[in-house]
């Protein structure tokens, strides 16, 4: 029962917290554009607290998972000079982008700060040569820092990994610093059940500030662009449907999660989900909106009222719709 009590206070945490400042991205830039703010809510469903302000008003609900920012003028038309539809279209794209754009830069901020407290790190410098190996035929040597595999900059495992899983089976060309001077080899890697390896272990980096936070940088990046690689592989057919995971997939993978670390990594991850998600060009997401702002600075005046709503209502259907598939199929995982 404790157990089922904490993992419940963690997922309430990651997803009320995360949606919370998503909407508080939303609500800082309205209020820096000077469009006006009806309601900030934190939660949905009845209201268990509310304070009125000089013009928003601030809520507490009593279902803690997301919330919402309520603007002048943003469902329907107003002509208040404070309204978001009176607002300038830069203006209105920087509010409705604001919340997925908090997101990432959270998530980013954290996984950083979570990379460099942690540590020990792989470093791309070779410790050891495997023997009979076409790297140790073609010369590589421990102590090499590898600088480069198929010509991509190696900064980090990560790097390291990816150059490799881009093989086919054909010669890679490596280049190494040693002592001060490059040297470019080209030799074949080793095949093992259909992955490739370049037939070397890299050693782990050394423990230092300095080390700590140029790791963490290229980890950061990494992390960030991973998103970007995966939804590149869904849109090409390499990852499919099923492989979505949702709130409940999430609560698993949260209540396996023992050390502190882990679950911050998943605070992280799950922000920089949100954030690109959210930003995608598919309405109602914010991107989608964006979109739709776009089409209004293109035509010179905004789309028909009906037709906004009609665009907003499919991809609302269509979103419910794979909501309850990738539901379904996290079920069917857990169970």
């Amino acid at each position: 029962m404790l157990t089922f009590i904490i993992t419940a206070i963690k997922i309430i945490f990651i997803l009320g917290f995360l949606v919370f400042i998503h909407e508080g991205g939303h609500f800082l830039v309205a209020k820096l554009c000077k469009i006006k703010v009806n309601e900030f809510a934190v939660g949905f469903g009845p209201t268990i607290w509310k304070r009125q302000g000089k013009e928003t008003k601030y809520a507490l609900r009593i279902i803690p998972l997301g919330g919402f920012v309520s603007l002048e003028g943003e469902e329907q038309q107003s002509n208040a000079e404070d309204s978001f539809s009176r607002a300038s279209i830069p203006k209105r794209i920087a509010v409705v982008m604001a919340g997925g754009l908090v997101n990432i830069v959270f998530a980013l901020i954290v996984y950083f700060i979570l990379m460099a407290s942690l540590g020990n790190n792989i470093s791309t410098t070779i410790d050891q040569v495997i023997g009979g190996t076409q790297a140790q035929v073609v010369g590589l040597q421990a102590n090499d820092k590898i600088v480069t595999i198929n010509h991509k900059k190696i900064h980090n495992k990560y790097d390291f990994d990816k150059a490799l899983g881009a093989c086919t089976g054909e010669d890679v060309t490596v280049t190494v610093e040693r002592e001060g001077k490059t040297f470019t080899f080209t030799f074949k890697p080793v095949e093992e059940n259909s992955h490739y390896y370049l037939g070397v272990y890299l050693k782990r980096a050394e423990q230092n500030l300095g080390n700590n936070l140029y790791y963490a940088f290229y980890d950061t990046e990494s992390f960030a662009f991973s998103i970007i690689d995966n939804l590149k592989m869904l849109f090409t057919g390499h990852v499919s449907i099923d492989q979505f995971m949702g709130p409940v997939g999430i609560g698993e993978v949260v209540a396996q999660t023992t050390k502190f670390a882990d679950f911050i990594y998943i605070l992280a991850l799950v922000s920089l989900s949100l954030g690109v998600t959210n930003l995608l060009p598919f309405p109602p997401l914010d991107g989608g909106k964006v979109i739709i702002l776009l089409l209004e600075a293109i035509r010179k005046k905004p789309l028909k009222e009906q037709t906004e709503m009609a665009i907003q209502s499919i991809g609302f259907i269509i979103l419910i719709g794979l909501s309850i598939y990738v539901t379904y199929n996290d079920i069917l995982r857990i169970f």
